[in-house]
């Protein structure tokens, strides 16, 4: 296993399995981009507090979130991890299931950019499998 395979199971297990978000993040220098297209808000945030507020404003709608990731390096500095995210709504009760994918760029050990992806045709794509 890769470093940065290392590097991003460990922040995904800090953030899904620890309750740990700001622990996971605060290492993301402030050039770093979370480019979410077609987000209402904006396609790009940059630095550790802007993904922060981002996965808050992800989580807040949901109980018993469950999520399971997969990661894989695709070339060098760059790793695609899919997503599968379990729970119910928060108000409605109603269960939520959502799948998608996350295109990391890698400049050394340090995170530099994710795309992220709905589609995991277009992901799988955009990594070059």
């Amino acid at each position: 296993m890769s470093d940065m395979v290392r590097i991003l199971n460990r922040g995904y297990e800090l953030i899904w399995r620890e309750d740990r978000l700001e622990d996971a993040l605060a290492g993301l220098p402030a050039e770093f981009e979370w480019v979410v297209p077609n987000h209402p808000e904006g396609a790009v945030r940059h630095g550790p507090d802007a993904v922060m507020e981002f996965f808050r404003e992800l989580i807040e709608p949901f109980e018993d979130l469950r999520v399971d990731w997969n990661i894989q390096e695709v070339s060098p500095g760059r790793a695609l991890a899919t997503i599968e995210m379990r729970g119910r709504g928060r108000s409605s009760g109603a269960p939520v299931e959502m799948r998608f994918a996350q295109l990391w760029t890698f400049r050394g050990r340090t995170a530099a950019r994710m795309v992220l992806y709905d589609d995991l045709d277009e992901a799988r794509g955009e990594a070059g499998l």
